[in-house]
């Protein structure tokens, strides 16, 4: 199965090697490169311990056609210590939709996907208004593999942006499955210029798909914004451009990983997050992003944490 999505991902790739057959807008001047070195923090209550690790990103706008991305995030949990590295690309569809490819491993696979296929959907339909539909699926050590849908409306005005998605995490070989909802509002629709980002999101399976840098919301968050209206994503940030999914073995991702710390096997109580994140240039090539966040397992724990990126652009 993940070798044939990968294969399906690959095509793209090197169809886009001989042509762009998307990019209709205006050439760029010059090719605009974004690097982004942080970390993140988050502390349980009730003895779950913390998550926290660093990030580097790295993004590449070429003179034509969408963006690539590249990054590396180091995860340091109670179940594990890993880092899980990620590649994917933006083809451009007409001037206000897109497609994002993207492929992603880690070094520990208890905790982190040995391999990674994501393929998300950002389709103009009129107005401003988008569909977006996100798949996914991680393959960890033995037969364990997860499967992630994410869909729903948004809308792109000039300085503001919103969406709703469901989403549905499947988990091999137990047939569990999670449910959850993300609500996504952003003001500010260049992603170089100051911008602010809310986003709740509620049910089960969403603190390990929304997390701050744990749940891997910090990878591709220089990129997954919107760029001047290009249709590079649905401007709500994430792994992919869509929330994302979560790591692992660790929290929702499996039920079936018995050293798991957030998600025991069998139980799956509702959660609850919040996060609030900004983006604030300092000078035209450096600037500082940051990210709150509050979440809850219903009586189980809660949380608090955040992360702090510097980028720079040249």
């Amino acid at each position: 199965m993940l070798k044939r999505l990968a294969l399906l991902v690959l095509i793209p790739f090197s169809l886009y090697a001989q042509e762009d057959p998307f990019d209709f807008g205006p050439p760029k001047l010059t090719t605009t490169t974004r690097l982004a070195i942080g970390g993140y923090d988050q502390s349980f209550s009730d003895g779950y311990g913390r998550w926290k690790g660093w990030t580097l990103e790295g993004t590449v706008y070429p003179v034509q056609g969408g963006p690539w991305l590249f990054a590396a995030v180091g995860f340091d949990r109670p179940e594990g210590k890993g880092t899980l590295f990620s590649a994917g690309k933006y083809l451009l569809i007409g001037k206000a939709s897109s497609v994002y490819l993207g492929l992603s491993g880690g070094t520990n696979t208890d905790i982190l996907p040995r391999g990674r296929v994501d393929v998300d959907f950002h389709l103009d339909i009129a107005s401003g208004w988008k569909a977006d539909l996100a798949g996914a699926v991680s393959r960890f050590a033995g037969s364990d593999e997860i499967r992630m849908l994410q869909a729903g409306p948004a809308y792109q005005g000039s300085t503001w942006s919103a969406s709703v998605w469901l989403q549905r995490l499947q988990y091999e070989p137990t047939g569990d499955s999670d449910t959850g909802c993300i609500v996504n509002l952003r003001l500010g629709a260049n992603d170089f210029a100051m911008w602010h980002n809310l986003r709740l999101a509620w049910g089960r399976g969403i603190i390990e798909s929304t997390a701050s840098g744990g749940g891997l919301t910090g990878v591709g968050t220089t990129t997954s914004m919107t760029l001047g209206g290009n249709g590079y994503g649905s401007g709500m940030g994430g792994s992919g451009g869509m929330g994302g999914m979560g790591t692992g073995g660790s929290g929702s991702s499996s039920s079936s990983t018995s050293t798991s710390v957030i998600r025991l096997a069998g139980s799956a109580p509702q959660e609850r997050l919040a996060s609030l994140s900004g983006h604030w240039p300092l000078t035209d090539a450096l600037a500082l992003q940051a990210e709150a966040t509050w979440g809850e397992q219903v009586s189980t724990y809660h949380f608090w944490g955040g992360s702090l990126q510097v980028v720079v652009t040249f």
